[in-house]
């Protein structure tokens, strides 16, 4: 069930600036509670921790402590907690002193998809195993989302991130974290080695390459697909029922622990790419991290450290803004993306449960929107009960608005994949459907990051069946090589040619297909298209940006980014 178009319309122009403020005390009774052991495959907790969250902690983040001896082989964490909410883990080592847990002490997370977590010296389940229970434990293995390795003696934590509280709620969220430890020399007998990623450009010819910005896998949710089929289907060619791609980013849950992983696979696929990546998931909204290559901290709501017996709470910390985390990414050599920003907005209350801050609701302040590289303007399913889903339209709107004011951001498109070549449910897209294609100098990290951000790029929302789209500027008389998408021109003319190819005549019986040209967001000129390929060329009208779009009727089939025409100066 979805709300109505307008609603959501209206909804999605909201935009909510951060958490409720706390109060000046702020306590977690810890009161027995009627939930009882946390379901799942049985465990014999050490220490067990049970109260209440208030609803003021909606957006927070809460640091339970615990305390790991020397000679501690595994820390396993599970919890539960009352329906009608939704609570986040998280668990970190141990602190240096009685500082607030930093980056480096961070372990792993999984929201709300983990509800028994192990952390080991030793590696992973195997995928037989994986896929046989997916959520289960496995005794001395670490589980999928965490980080494998020593154990160091101190206070650790466990993270509860209180992302959603029922409207109304007056008691509380009822929670209960059970806690075992054990020194059994079994599970640190076999010590996780790391497989070197391998940062050799898959391809070092320049050229358009095609690929999915934003691929869940493993270290996602629990359940969703292995990298074996995640990679599998997105490098099989499209003949033999794959997505056909050149490269993808692999982009699990806040966690680093799947790029160790990435090693293991790429012999097993020459030519291809696949990107170190990481969405940052907060109640705010959802971003790429993007070849940085490190964990950017995903707390951005105010943090607090409980503090026992009394159940009061410290604060560590304030509220933290993306452009900070934005900042990180780009001094690491990474690149930024808003990701679905306007995708179920927080302002319909359903929303606020089953898509906990896919909308960005953060300000143009909080943001800075001069760290921001891309924009994913397409997500997901790409006709989600309309020929074009609602959020891909309001997305281009944002993006338009954005470029209006001067800023230079990436439209790109991406599956949101989390089952390879399946969609599961009617909010879910395979792998590859949508995606981006870019012009690279090399097939590489750098090379995509370079592409992206200088705009060379255009999404194919449905899918790589769609034809390719090409747009090249030309200064009348210059021999200098034309513009593409991204470039600017700086003429009191520029002479355009857009080409749209590799077109499937059956594909033309499905419906006529147009080539739409804009300036500045709105059609200037639609030309009908007809296979093998179009080819059409016009003039600009003056400054602004010029870019296309492929429609068959209402539905749109893919878009450019603008190539920018700017006054000569005399």
């Amino acid at each position: 069930m979805h709300p109505p178009r307008a609603v959501l319309a209206l909804t999605a122009l909201v935009a909510l600036a951060g958490a409720p403020a706390a109060a000046k005390r702020l306590n977690v009774p810890l009161v027995d509670t009627p939930l009882e052991a946390c379901p799942g495959d049985a465990i014999e907790p050490d220490e067990i921790v049970e109260g209440q969250l208030p609803g003021e902690l909606m957006g927070a983040t809460v640091m339970f402590p615990f305390e790991v001896p020397a000679g501690t082989t595994s820390v396993r964490v599970k919890y539960c907690w009352e329906s009608g909410h939704t609570v986040d883990l998280g668990i970190w080592d141990a602190r240096p002193g009685r500082k607030a847990w930093a980056e480096e002490q961070f372990r792993g997370w999984g929201g709300s998809s983990h509800p028994d977590v192990t952390i080991t010296p030793q590696g992973f389940s195997t995928e037989a195993e994986y896929e046989a229970e997916p959520r289960g434990h496995v005794p001395g293995r670490t589980t999928r989302g965490y980080r494998p390795g020593p154990l160091p003696p101190g206070s650790w934590a466990a993270e509860l991130g209180v992302a959603s509280v029922a409207p109304n709620e007056t008691d509380g969220v009822d929670f209960r974290l059970e806690i075992e430890l054990s020194s059994d020399p079994a599970f640190a007998a076999e010590p996780y080695v790391p497989a070197p990623y391998d940062a050799t450009p898959a391809n070092s010819a320049p050229g358009w390459y095609a690929g999915d910005m934003h691929v869940h896998a493993e270290h996602s949710a629990l359940g969703d697909a292995t990298m074996t089929e995640t990679f599998d289907f997105a490098f099989r060619s499209l003949e033999d029922g794959g997505a056909g791609l050149d490269f993808i980013t692999l982009s699990d849950y806040v966690v680093p622990s799947g790029w160790d992983e990435i090693g293991r696979y790429q012999a097993l696929h020459p030519g291809k790419l696949v990107i170190r990546s990481s969405e940052v998931i907060t109640y705010h909204g959802h971003s790429q991290n993007h070849a940085s290559a490190r964990y950017v901290d995903h707390r951005a709501g105010p943090l607090y450290e409980l503090l026992r017996p009394s159940g009061d709470l410290k604060r560590l910390r304030k509220k933290r803004d993306p452009r900070a985390w934005f900042k990180e990414i780009r001094k690491a050599g990474g690149w930024t993306q808003l990701n679905h920003p306007t995708t179920c907005p927080t302002s319909i209350p359903i929303c606020s449960q089953i898509c906990r801050g896919c909308a960005w609701d953060y300000t143009e302040k909080q943001t800075k929107l001069s760290f921001v590289d891309a924009i994913e303007v397409h997500n997901g399913p790409p006709d989600f009960q309309e020929p074009t889903s609602i959020w891909t339209t309001l997305a281009l709107a944002l993006w338009e608005d954005a470029l209006a004011k001067g800023f230079r951001i990436t439209a790109v498109g991406s599956s949101d994949s989390h089952h390879a070549g399946e969609a599961l449910t009617e909010n879910q897209a395979p792998l590859g459907t949508g995606h981006t294609v870019v012009y690279a100098q090399a097939l590489s990290e750098p090379g995509i990051r370079d592409a992206v951000r200088a705009g060379h790029a255009y999404v194919k929302v449905y899918g790589p069946a769609v034809p390719e789209l090409r747009l090249e500027g030309s200064i009348p008389g210059s021999a200098d090589p034309p513009a593409i998408m991204g470039d600017e021109l700086k003429a009191a003319s520029v002479e355009f040619t857009a080409q749209v190819l590799d077109i499937d005549p059956e594909d033309e019986a499905e419906g006529a297909l147009e080539l739409v040209v804009l300036k500045d967001g709105l059609p200037v000129e639609t030309v009908p298209v007809s296979a093998p390929s179009t080819e059409h060329a016009f003039a600009s009208s003056g400054p602004g940006r010029y870019r296309l779009e492929l429609r068959r009727g209402e539905a749109l089939l893919a878009f450019t980014n603008p190539i920018y025409v700017k006054p000569k100066k005399r």
